[in-house]
């Protein structure tokens, strides 16, 4: 099915100070769905009649939210909707629900180790709009959408109970402004109306094909031109790396970074570029080294046969951030699904081949549970 809607439903995540619950049955979980069949096709038809509706949002600042510190931007307009829907969470009172929003924000954040709360919006059964991470930046709902959707949570409601009924107007309303105000595609409505395709599904996490990321290319960072010898390809090994110094989390920072470390390799240690193929900010931003084609000088023995994946930062003691980790896990799908990565591709770390403390025991302690990782 080529999809143009796409609503996961993930029923049943657990609330904040607890671990996942998925205790909806298959009946509730289908009564979620048709109503949320519901909710588009009335958009839909809203769009039609001209509907001029605006929801009432709750700004961070109304409901107490702690300073954003994501960063990964968000490009409109998205294509999908994913939604959600927080058990655990009752209220039906904005003072109420912001105490629980505040809440679910410092279990993201010191729990989960998230920037933030992972969605775009939420919708709470007292039938506001919360502003999460909001319009512009990336949320952390669904692993390989995150930079092509807004995340959507209904939270507020009893325990086994669907939406209730201002849930769900404020969240028409809401998908209504985000065609709108160019936030959200038009056309993601497109197929549920033509050809009643709908696809809703409680999928987990990592299971849908990731997009390939918006690479930095070389001309933004203000890259030397060089001539280096040319890649194998597919290449045979992921090498994950980190550069040690301090993390970048801005892009004008990380592209200074990136240009600092290629007059390094090249006027230091004579490489005959920057070392690695490409780079992973704290921003979320993957930056082009020396691309696909071109060997890194990162491992000796295997410059020709692995892309070199360097983390900008030191992991010794504390990992990259959410943004980072998946803009490389999804970089990696994309090698593969390109074909610049062998299928049968080996994912090591930087101190698997050679002798060094590269990528730093945080970060390897990660990678070690990635696909494809050989220690």
């Amino acid at each position: 099915m080529l999809l143009r809607l796409l609503v996961f439903s993930a029923l049943g995540l657990g609330a904040w100070g607890d671990a996942p619950q998925f205790s909806w049955n298959e009946t509730q979980a289908r009564e979620l769905s048709e109503q949320l069949v519901d909710l588009f096709v009335g958009v839909s038809q809203l769009i039609r009649k001209g509907h001029s509706g605006a929801p009432t949002i709750v700004s961070r600042t109304e409901w107490g939210a702690r300073s954003l510190t994501c960063r990964a931007p968000l490009t409109p307009p998205v294509a999908y909707v994913i939604t959600a829907q927080l058990s655990g969470m009752e209220c039906q009172e904005q003072q109420v629900c912001s105490q629980k929003l505040q809440g679910l924000q410092s279990y993201s954040v010191y729990a989960q180790g998230w920037c933030d709360v992972a969605y775009n919006f939420l919708v709470g059964d007292d039938g506001r709009v919360y502003e999460g991470v909001g319009w512009d930046v990336q949320g952390l709902h669904t692993q390989g959408y995150n930079n092509s959707s807004l995340g959507l949570a209904f939270f507020g409601t009893k325990e086994g109970s669907s939406p209730s009924q201002a849930a769900l107007s404020a969240a028409e309303d809401l998908i209504f402004y985000a065609i709108r105000k160019g936030h959200l595609s038009p056309r993601y409505i497109q197929p549920l109306l033509l050809k009643e395709e709908v696809c809703l599904t409680n999928q987990q996490p990592g299971m849908p094909r990731k997009a390939c990321p918006s690479i930095i290319p070389r001309s933004a960072w203000e890259a030397r031109e060089t001539y280096c010898p040319k890649m194998n390809l597919p290449a045979k090994y992921v090498i994950v790396i980190h550069t040690a110094g301090t993390p970048c989390n801005t892009s004008m920072d990380c592209q200074i970074r990136v240009r600092d470390t290629q007059s390094y390799h090249m006027d230091k240690v004579n490489f005959c570029d920057i070392g690695y193929n490409f780079l992973v900010g704290e921003d979320g931003g993957v930056y082009e080294g020396v691309g696909w084609h071109t060997q890194g000088s990162h491992t000796y023995g295997y410059n020709d046969i692995a892309l070199g994946i360097a983390f900008m930062g030191n992991f010794v003691e504390k990992p990259p951030n959410a943004v980072a980790l998946e803009a490389a896990q999804t970089l990696i799908q994309c090698a593969e699904g390109e074909g610049y990565l062998s299928p049968n591709y080996l994912l090591v770390g930087h101190s698997d081949v050679s002798a060094t403390l590269s990528p730093g025991k945080a970060l390897y302690d990660i990678i070690s549970t990635w696909p494809h990782f050989k220690q």
